[in-house]
């Protein structure tokens, strides 16, 4: 079965002087109805790799190099006019301020059907219909239709920004750090309502955030980023037990133990590396414990190896040995 979604030496820029290297050579599938988790500190390329996606990236980012299909459709060949149909037919984007793009002088339910009837749907009746469902599936009661945005918490804007996003029953949603801006009690109900949502209307996501914590409960599959890179990928029912990657190692050790939350955090020493030059080295090994003589004389590739796909060195020789003796 082809991916819906398969993006291929994907390389991003930020300006043409000087140009900042903020994605580069990342290749991506995404199949029918998967939840896929992307990940990474601030800076690391995600949100940009997120946008390029949805084809929103603006001056001064530009794509430099790569292919993006969606659905069949080479979305670096598409029209405007048939990007512009696409995006809420093929594919929905929510933001990290999703809520604020919500317009403060139209009523929710006007805003439901000037996006419906903007793609074709018409009748005011079936359109309010196709409102009250979406809303239904994110625990929002159908006389909220009737107010505008000021009037509601920003935890149910961003319920109503995600029930916009499905309204037209797209293929793949991309939802940009959703939850930041919410507090935990918040976050916790939107993300039971996405679980519940892809029972009740299958679709597939690209969920991205910095929050492992988060993106290991609700992801099929978790894609790991660091410095413009990918630098693993596997099952999230497996990367919890088993991180390959010395810095998705310590993505996981930096997260709270529910069982000890007075317990101290450990954190990742050093900063990102400055993307204006890239080394011929592995980005991570300034900052890495396990770093070898050869991981800063040579960039190390992305290699498929059992279940994982792992950009490093020295654990890319450990993953065939633990699964050998493990099977």
């Amino acid at each position: 079965m082809n991916p819906l979604v398969t993006v291929e030496n994907l390389s991003i820029d930020y300006g043409r002087q000087n140009p900042v290297h903020a994605v580069r050579n990342v290749s991506l599938t995404i199949q029918e109805d998967e939840f896929v988790g992307l990940v990474g500190e601030s800076g690391c390329g995600k949100s940009t790799l997120g946008f390029a996606i949805a084809r929103l990236e603006r001056p001064p980012a530009q794509i430099v190099s790569g292919r993006i299909q969606i659905a069949g459709q080479d979305w670096m060949t598409l029209s405007p006019e048939k990007m512009r149909q696409a995006r809420w037919d093929t594919l929905a984007v929510v933001l990290q301020s999703g809520m604020n793009a919500l317009n403060p002088i139209m009523t929710i339910g006007a805003q439901f059907h000037d996006v419906m009837e903007q793609h074709g749907k018409t009748g005011r009746a079936a359109i309010e219909q196709r409102a009250v469902e979406v809303l239904d599936m994110v625990q929002i009661r159908p006389e909220v239709l009737r107010r505008y945005p000021h009037e509601l918490s920003g935890g149910m804007k961003q319920r109503i920004a995600i029930a916009l996003s499905l309204v037209l029953n797209p293929k793949l949603v991309i939802m940009d750090e959703p939850t930041t801006a919410l507090d935990m009690v918040v976050q916790r109900q939107i993300l039971e309502n996405l679980k519940a949502l892809r029972r009740q209307q299958p679709f597939a996501m690209l969920f991205i955030s910095h929050d492992l914590g988060l993106v290991l409960e609700l992801a099929d599959e978790v894609v790991v980023m660091y410095a413009g890179e990918i630098v693993e990928r596997q099952r999230s029912r497996t990367m919890l037990d088993q991180a390959w990657h010395p810095y998705t190692q310590a993505l996981i050790r930096s997260l709270p133990d529910p069982e000890n939350p007075k317990g101290s955090y450990a954190g990742i020493p050093g900063s990102p590396p400055d993307l204006h030059t890239i080394p011929n080295a592995c980005m991570y090994a300034p900052r890495c414990p396990l770093v070898q003589e050869a991981c800063k004389s040579s960039l190390p590739p992305l290699e498929s190896l059992a279940d994982v796909d792992l950009r490093c060195l020295v654990m890319q020789e450990e993953v065939p040995h633990v699964v050998k003796t493990s099977t």
